[in-house]
């Protein structure tokens, strides 16, 4: 009998967590507005198939466009880590860069883990910016007042709550890495 769940591979749930949802967040304020406000656009909704096509390709362009933004700031974190107490942290990210591995120790699972969560939470935090900006458009297209201010107030929950949980992340991935770097034991399989 298939597994349903192996589709769910990292290959898979990777660009999920850090393209689509991402990016179906960062259009969908900018999406209602556009069917809210144009009447031809309303009207290319009812073609359901045409309309989904749009829709995907341009969740995917706006999450490059967030994944891309998320990136910048993450330079911007290795580069107060440069400057930081640590720093080794550069040189430590290039050494880690060039290593190879004969056997794969536990911690380089974790640490792809790590990254695919730093990316998630970047993706999360500049996404719900761009809603954020859209919903601005949408109150000057009379969205109500108190709807505004909810929706607002939780779009900048995430934010903050993405940019706060990146930052530690990174710093979790600097010390993964620096322990990665170290000199491991090896345990023979039971």
């Amino acid at each position: 009998m298939p597994n349903f769940f192996s589709a769910f591979t990292t290959d898979v749930f990777r660009p999920i967590a850090t393209i689509l949802i991402p990016g179906a967040i960062a259009i969908s304020t900018w999406f209602i507005g556009l069917v809210w406000h144009f009447a031809a656009i309303r009207d290319l909704t009812s073609n359901h198939t045409e309309t989904s096509l749009v829709l995907l390709l341009a969740m995917i362009f706006g999450g490059m466009v967030v994944e891309d933004v998320g990136s910048t700031y993450e330079g911007q974190l290795d580069n107060i880590a440069k400057d930081g107490t640590h720093g080794k942290h550069e040189e430590e990210w290039d050494r880690y860069l060039r290593l190879v591995f004969k056997d794969s120790p536990v911690g380089r699972r974790y640490l792809g883990s790590l990254v695919l969560r730093l990316k998630f939470e970047l993706g999360i935090a500049f996404s719900m910016l761009s809603a954020a900006l859209g919903l601005i458009w949408l109150l000057y297209l009379g969205l109500n007042g108190m709807t505004f201010a909810w929706t607002a107030l939780v779009c900048v929950g995430f934010i903050v709550w993405g940019l706060s949980e990146a930052r530690k992340t990174h710093l979790l991935l600097a010390r993964t890495r620096h322990n990665l770097l170290k000199s491991g034991d090896v345990v023979a399989a039971p």
